[in-house]
């Protein structure tokens, strides 16, 4: 278990593993500027922004205008952005679990990437933090959906005029992927919203893989600006065009699911977290969802859960935390019960939450899991410095 502030200093291994890289990961990076770029030819995985292998004590990242930087304490955050409405502030928006891989979605700034890093000589393993850079394009533009469409990652990125008219045009290139050969993403086409095109002034600003196994997605505007629509719609998949649906339909395929909805392993697991630390939902991130899932809790007046999931063989586990960083490391191994151990996360200053969670192997020789944890400054409907945490995971198995 994690207790007290610590810093950098002597805390854990952190290496640069490409000459080009700059000490604070601050180097130009390059990104798509306009129309969508066609699928970069399958080459070998682009090298590492870094390769990290965390210690006892936590490495900490925040986004600035270069990306991410290593700060040496999360105090260093302090005051160092400015809070704007969160469709405008860099933060991590949505986890996904790939194999043994965490992919964040970052808003107005692009993809990340924690993989094991492998190797045969001493020192050589750890996590390697790879990035696919938005640029200018993505700057422009808010994240309204991640998920993995026909095993790809796609994003979607909208113009948001509800807390500022940015005077930019609707993006033509709505949905974006990446992957480990290319730094910087590329389009996808999604049919089902090509129906209406950005030049006609449509603006699809949600999309969504529901419970229910259908599509949602939502396109706003029209050519006449005299005469604005919405139009929701939901489909079996996205190559087809999907049937209208009414405004109740749309929001009921937001609702949290219940606990029984999900595999049995993962059901015991929460259930035996909710009765330790209540919260409103669970947001959970799984190698086994094409996107993250919301579960009901058990108490509407709590906070809401951020959780990781991973199944497999006969033993499953879970890491559920709340907002401040205290949680519960859950295992479940055959018929036994669920066992789960307290966890807390390294404390943040007054106004920051912790938003996400997630753990990569280590690879190599860095024995363990590494945990990671997305934290931002929040104050009502606005944004301020965010970034994330890795950290050896707390728990070792016996």
């Amino acid at each position: 278990m994690v207790h007290g502030h610590t810093t950098l200093a002597g805390a854990a291994w952190f290496a640069l593993r490409v000459p080009l890289l700059c000490l604070t990961l601050s180097c130009a990076r390059p990104g798509p500027e306009n129309a969508a770029s066609a699928p970069p030819p399958a080459g070998p995985e682009v090298p590492p922004l870094a390769v990290l292998r965390a210690g006892e004590h936590p490495l900490w990242f925040t986004f600035s205008e270069n990306g991410p930087e290593i700060l040496a304490s999360i105090e260093d955050a302090r005051f160092s952005s400015a809070l704007v409405p969160w469709p405008l502030a860099p933060h991590i928006r949505y986890i996904l679990a790939s194999g043994d891989a965490l992919l964040l979605a970052v808003n107005r700034e692009g993809f990340l990437r924690l993989a094991p890093w492998g190797g045969t000589e001493a020192g050589s393993g750890g996590v390697a933090l790879f990035q696919s850079a938005g640029g200018a394009y993505w700057r422009r533009y808010t994240l309204g959906a991640f998920a993995l469409l026909e095993g790809k990652p796609a994003a979607l990125l909208y113009r948001d005029d509800r807390f500022l008219d940015s005077g930019a045009e609707l993006p033509r290139t709505r949905v974006w992927t990446f992957g480990p050969e290319s730094a910087a993403p590329a389009g996808l086409d999604v049919p089902a919203l090509d129906r209406f095109p950005a030049a006609e002034g449509w603006n699809a600003d949600a999309l969504r893989l529901a419970p229910d196994g259908f599509w949602y997605y939502r396109v706003t505007g029209t050519a006449d600006p005299e005469r604005p629509e919405t139009r929701l719609f939901r489909g079996a998949d996205l190559e087809h065009a999907g049937e209208e649906i009414s405004i109740s339909a749309f929001q009921n395929s937001a609702l949290p699911e219940p606990l029984r909805a999900a595999p049995a392993p993962l059901e015991r697991l929460l259930n035996a977290a909710l009765p330790v630390i209540a919260g409103a939902f669970v947001l959970v991130t799984s190698p086994e969802f094409p996107a993250q899932r919301v579960f009901a809790g058990n108490d509407p007046a709590a906070p809401g859960l951020s959780a990781y999931y991973r199944g497999g063989g006969t033993g499953h586990l879970a890491v559920v935390i709340l907002p401040g960083g205290g949680g519960l490391y859950l295992t479940l191994n055959n018929a036994a019960e669920p066992v789960a151990r307290p966890i807390t996360l390294p404390p943040l200053p007054e106004g920051f939450v912790y938003t996400g969670v997630g753990l990569v192997n280590s690879g190599g020789d860095a024995a363990g899991e590494t945990l990671f944890a997305a934290w931002e400054e929040q104050e009502d409907f606005s944004t301020g410095a965010a970034g994330f945490m890795v950290l050896q995971s707390p728990v070792t198995e016996p």
